[in-house]
């Protein structure tokens, strides 16, 4: 593994939630340990890439279509080394198993159903070492993307319907979605087994938390 004084700081250009792990990562490798990230629904790699840039052992998990795109981006940046992909057609048929030290999920649980959410977290908090830290984000209720939301007063637990047409069209966002507010994905974690550290919410509605397996 690089020494940690040859790492890259962490980029500015992340958002929120990849701050903090990219942070999270950056410490452990100055500690002299390479941290072991599940990257759920990883899309083309970014996040991947740049965490295994900062010295992570990385599973990228996404649609098999995405793992050219995945392994190329890793191998132009220098770290294919740190990268692996495995392909899942669907969340959560079958998740790896791991030990993971740290997952990130990105935009993705938006799109089980809430009693499906809990389900998928739970097995991916059992993952997870003890003191494994799980970043999460989920599109928010309170958004751009709330306006005309049909299930917008529905109980989280029922809540699952497509956006307004003209807004899923804008966002490219397909089929019908459970948008959560702030109070409902740390709900959502406790039910799963994880201990929430922090949650924001980002000036775009976008919710965030970060949760630790006691």
């Amino acid at each position: 593994m690089t020494h940690p004084e040859q790492r890259n700081c962490v980029p500015q250009v992340a958002d929120e939630l990849e701050q903090l792990v990219l942070r999270e990562i950056a410490m452990r490798v100055r500690n002299y340990t390479q941290p072991y990230v599940l990257d759920l629904r990883c899309g083309e790699g970014r996040h991947s890439v740049t965490m295994a840039s900062l010295g992570a052992r990385v599973l990228a998990v996404d649609a098999p279509k995405q793992e050219a795109h995945v392994r190329n981006r890793a191998q132009a940046s220098g770290c294919a080394d740190n990268v692996d992909f495995a392909p899942l057609a669907e969340i959560p048929e079958e998740l790896p198993e791991g030990p993971f030290d740290l997952v990130f999920w990105h935009h993705g649980i938006h799109a089980l159903p809430y009693p499906k959410a809990r389900q998928v977290l739970r097995r991916v908090v059992k993952s997870m070492r003890t003191g494994g830290k799980l970043f999460l984000s989920a599109y928010g209720l309170h958004s751009a993307l709330g306006e005309g939301y049909a299930d917008a007063d529905a109980p989280i637990e029922e809540r699952f319907s497509a956006l307004n047409p003209a807004i899923a069209k804008s966002y490219n966002i397909q089929g019908p979605v459970c948008l959560y507010s702030e109070r409902n994905l740390v709900t959502l974690l406790f039910e799963s087994g994880g201990s929430v550290l922090r949650s924001f919410t980002t000036t775009h509605g976008t919710v965030k938390a970060v949760a630790v397996r006691m």
